[in-house]
């Protein structure tokens, strides 16, 4: 991983690293002002072997001696000889035990010094203990040589250094500990940046459609939430310019025999494959092509709501369900619903079915996809979802080919494989695939070309469990719906009030 690799990784998992390093700061600031301050007092003492000044001979030999001493006397100065006279002496309320684990003593390499440190919670008694250990190994000392034969008397200690009551705690040391918990709290979120891109499986780039082709990749702009219609992003958008070549590849990419019928349709919800379904049958019209556009999700349509036609009266559902006669020029053409000033046909949902797979799968839907090929350049069907509901599967068998729409970054790699096997199991043909929704920030160069989110998908591509796909509803855990009524095949299907008000069919 090179710095750019690095920078984007940081850029892309901004707040997973941002989270992770307040983390560190706040844990380290609270362990820096909760935790009880520790003072350390410090004193130094002199090991000497006492000789004759003109023996040189002696002084050398006193030197090794005592440097050979002082390893030793470091490793006991925190001893119960040591430490139990100190405690009666300033009436402490320890046992030499608990004393001791608060003296450490080191030996500098090469001297005959001893440095002693104590630590405690209290300044005063800090120094106090120290000056008292001090004097007292003295005493100490004199004792473990004189009980030596050969050395009696051939040592001394003396205190150089005295302690001075600490101005200030040695532990916690709070700029410390706050570098560290940024330290710390940065590196943990690059760790788990570095696992989440490791095990991140979403789609991301074209390496990962395997030989399905890119028919273009769709950026998301700030305003493609609150204005998702291409008519409102402006002429030369770079969103606008993405559906203008997804037209472009769909009417090239089978030269012999282009695609005048085509299902849109993802694994998921909530992929953009509506918004794309309506902005590409916009493309069609506004560059001459007589377009109708089918609101084919007869479960939960949503067509109509971005449009701003009134779909409920009659639509795809009366022509399947017998109430009206498509084979009737004038019925049929009552129907379709004008929108905009380019010539662009809608062809509503009408009443949502009970049955909507079953009239999917009939012979007039058949019937009916035959004349509207002879009567329209193109036709696009907005189909429900691949992996929740069979309806899009059955689509496809009547269609020139299905275009799939992928969120990127969030679709897995399993979803659109389900979505995919979904359509290659039954032999319809698919025509490629769109990223949808690529990020439009700086590490948009993880998506490739300008590439580009869903639902958990178990069983045997791992998709996570869904309710009924039905008419809009409470929204159930990641990706399911509640209908507002059931589909089940032993419920008659109740419609609503709103349903049946002002459902007129048209009259020849």
């Amino acid at each position: 991983m090179d710095l750019k690799d690095f920078y984007r990784l940081v850029i892309r998992n901004l707040p997973v690293v941002a989270i992770s390093t307040f983390v560190g700061i706040l844990v380290a600031g609270i362990f820096s002002f909760v935790a009880t301050p520790v003072y350390e007092a410090k004193i130094q003492l002199f090991v000497s072997t006492p000789s004759s000044a003109l023996d040189i001979s002696a002084l050398a030999q006193g030197s090794s001696f005592s440097q050979q001493r002082v390893k030793s006397y470091a490793q006991v100065i925190n001893g119960p000889e040591t430490l139990q006279p100190v405690i009666d002496k300033l009436h402490l309320s320890v046992d030499a035990e608990h004393l001791a684990k608060q003296v450490t003593a080191t030996a500098p390499l090469d001297t005959v010094l001893i440095n002693v440190t104590v630590s405690n919670t209290n300044a005063v008694l800090a120094a106090d203990i120290a000056n008292a250990i001090g004097q007292q190994f003295s005493l100490t000392a004199n004792t473990l040589e004189s009980a030596s034969d050969s050395n009696s008397g051939s040592i001394k200690v003396s205190l150089v250094k005295s302690a001075t009551i600490p101005r200030f705690p040695a532990s916690p040391k709070k700029a410390v500990n706050l570098i560290l918990g940024l330290l710390l709290g940065f590196g943990l979120g690059i760790g788990l940046s570095i696992l989440r891109q490791i095990f991140d499986n979403t789609v991301k780039n074209e390496e990962q459609l395997g030989e399905v082709p890119l028919l273009s990749a769709i950026s998301f702009d700030d305003d493609a939430r609150s204005e998702p219609l291409i008519t409102k992003a402006g002429r030369y958008a770079a969103r606008t310019e993405s559906f203008r070549t997804l037209r472009t590849n769909l009417q090239f990419i089978r030269p012999d025999s282009p695609p005048k019928v085509i299902a849109v349709s993802s694994a998921i919800p909530n992929e953009g494959k509506t918004t794309s379904a309506i902005n590409l049958a916009i493309m069609f019209a506004q560059a001459g092509m007589k377009t109708l556009l089918v609101e084919a999700d007869l479960r939960r349509p949503r067509v109509s709501e971005y449009l701003e036609i009134d779909g409920k009266k009659v639509g795809l559902a009366e022509l399947l369900n017998g109430q009206v006669d498509f084979r009737k020029k004038i019925q049929l053409d009552k129907t379709l619903v004008a929108w905009g000033d380019f010539g662009l046909a809608v062809l509503p949902t009408g009443k949502i079915p009970p049955n909507p797979a079953e009239l999917l799968n009939s012979d007039r839907f058949r019937e009916l996809v035959d004349i509207l090929r002879g009567k329209f350049d193109y036709v696009i069907f907005d189909c429900p979802p691949l992996l929740p509901v069979t309806d899009a599967a059955l689509i496809s068998t009547v269609v020139d080919g299905t275009v799939l729409i992928v969120h990127a970054g969030v679709t897995r790699v399993t979803q659109y494989r389900g979505a995919y096997d979904a359509i290659a199991a039954i032999g319809s043909p698919i025509l490629g695939v769109v990223l949808n929704m690529i990020p439009n920030s700086r590490d948009g160069e993880d998506y490739g070309y300008r590439y580009g989110y869903g639902y958990g998908y178990r069983r045997k591509y791992g998709y996570g469990s869904y309710s009924e796909y039905g008419p809009r509803g409470k929204r159930l855990g990641r990706g399911g719906y509640a209908p507002n009524r059931g589909y089940a095949p032993n419920q008659g299907y109740a419609p609503r009030p709103d349903d049946l008000k002002n459902h007129e069919l048209p009259q020849e």
